[in-house]
């Protein structure tokens, strides 16, 4: 058994010394420590380095997992590590990336505005960053109630958990429909996927299970600090199965293409569903959306570029497939906005 061990500090080096790479993580999954998970912390974490990944937080509800403590078993991997966080759970709940303790979660107001901004501050103070997580669960947690928020500059966008309503239903509206709410309110503000993973035990579309939803994160290096940087900058994408091989993010425009033979691969994973649609031709569709939730153009095919004409534009990727028993599914990649408009 070896010890995955992780320094908290590490030096800045400049972006262009040695270039970037990309690196496939997941923010948000839970162990048995919260008391409704299967799978203990070491397990977990052998699951991701397992299948690929590249960085993890083990986000447990108010309790700090030292990365130091959770052994891996065989050689682990120089390109996998495990980022130190926490899920801040109270009235909403939030993952404190890449913090250096226990962070806490007590405090309560009617004002959920106050709650995240508490959760921001005591992250910030504890060295890490914030994601707003599943804003669609439970009661929702409405743009009035973010956008007053200073420093918040993550949310999760899409979340896999079967409960948390990411698309939306009768009752609420979708999240990227709140995420160009707060976008148009002036936020920089960016979306994150995650899998919210409880259950390793049982396996099915209808279970909590890890591996359908992550970011790619372009990174200077794989340590906790640059990848929490990289994130802060937008540098990143966020995938329910889509995977891309070009990304560019320009001063005002976005140039992107889709890497088919990894995205291939995702999508032949026994472990990832897509979301179900009932209706729409199979295919590769590239969107780009600017305020207001505004298709500006849309492409079918493998890469596109478009030009900002507004305040900001956003890609989105869907490839939408028909399966054996003729269901429709979508699988997806988001890129972070760029903005025009001096944020």
């Amino acid at each position: 058994m070896k010890k995955l061990v992780l320094p908290f500090l590490v030096l800045f080096i400049p972006l262009l010394a040695f270039g970037t790479k990309w690196y496939k993580g997941n923010t948000h999954v839970h162990t048995t420590l919260c008391g409704h998970a299967d799978t203990t912390p070491n397990v977990v974490a052998q699951w991701y380095h397992d299948r690929g990944y590249n960085f993890l937080i083990l986000s447990e509800h108010n309790k700090f997992i030292d990365p130091s403590t959770v052994e891996l078993k065989g050689e682990v991997r120089s390109d996998f590590l495990l980022v130190p966080g926490e899920e801040v759970t109270g009235p909403v709940h939030s993952t404190a990336m890449n913090v250096s303790r226990l962070v806490p979660w007590e405090f309560k107001d009617k004002n959920r505005s106050k709650v995240i901004q508490n959760h921001v501050d005591e992250t910030r103070k504890a060295g890490g960053a914030l994601i707003l997580n599943h804003p669609n669960w439970g009661r929702p947690i409405h743009g009035h109630e973010i956008s007053p928020v200073k420093n918040l500059y993550m949310f999760e966008l899409y979340n896999a958990h079967p409960g948390v309503h990411s698309f939306g239903n009768a009752h609420r509206p979708s999240l990227e429909v709140l995420w160009d709410a707060l976008l148009e309110k002036g936020m920089t503000i960016y979306g994150v996927s995650s899998d919210d993973a409880h259950k390793l035990q049982k396996w099915g579309e209808k279970e909590n299970n890890p591996g359908r939803g992550w970011v790619m994160v372009r990174s200077k290096e794989l340590t906790p600090k640059a990848l929490t940087e990289a994130m802060l900058q937008g540098d990143f994408y966020s995938s329910s199965g889509v995977m891309l091989d070009k990304l560019v993010r320009g001063s005002n425009h976005i140039e992107l293409s889709v890497n088919e033979k990894e995205t291939e691969c995702e999508l032949a994973s026994e472990f990832l569903f897509g979301r179900p649609v009932s209706k729409g031709e199979p295919g590769t569709f590239i969107e780009f959306i600017g305020p207001g939730g505004k298709v500006l153009k849309k492409i079918t095919g493998l890469s596109g570029s478009y030009k900002a004409e507004g305040a900001y534009i956003r890609a989105k990727v869907t490839r939408r497939i028909k399966k054996a028993d003729g269901s429709l599914r979508d699988y997806y990649a988001w890129t972070q906005p760029v903005f025009t408009d001096g944020r």
